[in-house]
């Protein structure tokens, strides 16, 4: 076999859109999510996809660092590829799922935990339209690329205060805090107030500090510390509680501010984003590794190559088609929340249920595909200064995130399934 010939999804497999001769190139393994992208989402996809030499080289110091080395956030910082959520009216994208989807998974290419913190900026930037338009304006209109990270991980009581709230507590698992300017943070009402409500409240990490206790095996890069506040005041409009996030589903559509971002739901199918970039990453080194001519060491009768053996070839060509299906998966989720997006349609129970069940088999495929790729790409690919070993302990942590855990989800598939 020609080593010329092996496929590479970030060079012969990129190619320009039939009919656009100016459009960027794209990736074809990616083309499910990008092939009725306008032009402006094209590039932003092109341009996450050029990024991915450069974050490469940064991604081992986010692994011991602990977090996204400054040149990594400046650039996607300069490519604006932190304004994926942002309104338009303050210069921002405002982009589908579609596009924010194939964005993180060319930007996890490069690293795993870029893309990551990028896609918890862009979800928790969805979430933030459901606050007041003078929430959102106090957000972007001084800084477009102003980022939200977000933590569920606690429940800390809002003490109601003349014109707001006081907040003292700790937060954990808040990807991205680190460089975040702002934090969505999981509220409940006083105790004895009925019914108690839970809610979030939106607040400057500058008001906040940061614990270290992010000590993982994998995605390290992301950063995800331990926030605590100690009698932080959120002024009233900045809180938002069930009852007035249910009338909020819909946010306001003014005039100026045609709405086009995805709603605050079924995504939790954006963090498959990178764990797609993840199984294509270490599937592009591997394969260069094989087409490098590798030998094949075994105590039986082999080739001298490892890539003439037609057991590699085979696991190849599995583990491809496991990523493909993956995107596949990934892809749906992505196309049903755009077009709930452009009716203004909420989606359904079991679309929610659904996008779920997709996000963790897509996960689970990656997984499968990686394991094969790393089967015929050798015990070296374990090096430490080899850079399969770390997107693979970043895919072992990452993919143990809730949103992929299928178990947690079937059962109430099933049932809806079944109407019961």
């Amino acid at each position: 076999m020609d080593p010329s010939k092996v496929r590479n999804t970030t060079t012969a497999g990129s190619t320009a859109r039939p009919g656009q001769p100016d459009s960027p190139p794209v990736n074809d393994r990616l083309e499910a999510l990008t092939a009725d992208l306008p032009a402006e989402e094209l590039a932003l996809v092109s341009a996450a996809a050029a990024l991915v030499p450069g974050l490469s080289a940064n991604a081992a110091a986010a692994d011991a660092t602990g977090r996204l080395p400054d040149d990594a956030v400046a650039a996607l910082r300069k490519e604006g590829l932190f304004r994926l959520a942002t309104p338009r009216r303050y210069g921002g994208h405002e982009a589908g799922a579609c596009a924010a989807t194939a964005i993180a998974a060319e930007v996890a290419r490069g690293c795993p935990s870029a893309s990551w913190v990028l896609t918890v900026y862009y979800t928790a930037s969805i979430a933030l339209w459901l606050f007041p338009d003078r929430v959102r304006h106090r957000v972007w209109d001084e800084d477009p690329d102003a980022t939200v990270c977000g933590s569920s991980a606690g429940a800390v009581p809002a003490r109601a205060v003349d014109g707001g709230y006081l907040l003292s507590g700790r937060w954990g698992w808040a990807s991205g805090i680190h460089n975040a300017s702002w934090a969505i943070l999981s509220v409940v009402t006083e105790a004895g107030t009925s019914p108690q409500e839970s809610g979030f409240a939106l607040v400057p990490t500058s008001a906040l500090s940061i614990e270290d206790t992010w000590n993982m095996a994998g995605m390290r890069g992301t950063g995800s510390d331990t926030i605590i506040a100690d009698d932080v005041f959120v002024p009233e409009e900045q809180v938002i509680f069930a009852s007035r996030a249910a009338g909020a589903s819909r946010p306001v559509q003014e005039p100026s501010m045609p709405l086009s971002v995805p709603k605050p739901q079924g995504l939790m199918g954006a963090l498959a984003a990178p764990v797609l970039g993840m199984g294509m990453a270490i599937y592009d080194h591997v394969v260069a590794k094989l087409g490098a001519g590798r030998p094949l060491v075994s105590a039986g009768r082999s080739p001298a190559r490892a890539i003439d053996s037609p057991g590699v070839q085979a696991n190849i060509a599995e583990a491809a088609m496991l990523i493909d299906s993956a995107i596949l998966q990934a892809s749906r989720t992505a196309h049903a929340v755009d077009r709930a997006t452009r009716t203004g349609a909420r989606l359904s129970t079991l679309a929610i249920a659904r996008s779920r069940m997709d996000c963790g088999f897509a996960a689970r495929q990656i997984r499968q595909a990686v394991d094969k790729l790393l089967d015929v790409g050798g015990a070296g690919r374990f090096a430490e200064s080899d850079p399969a070993q770390r997107i693979w302990r970043d895919l072992g942590t990452a993919t143990r995130h809730p949103a992929f855990i299928t178990e947690l989800d079937r059962e109430q598939y099933a049932k809806l399934l079944l109407g019961i």
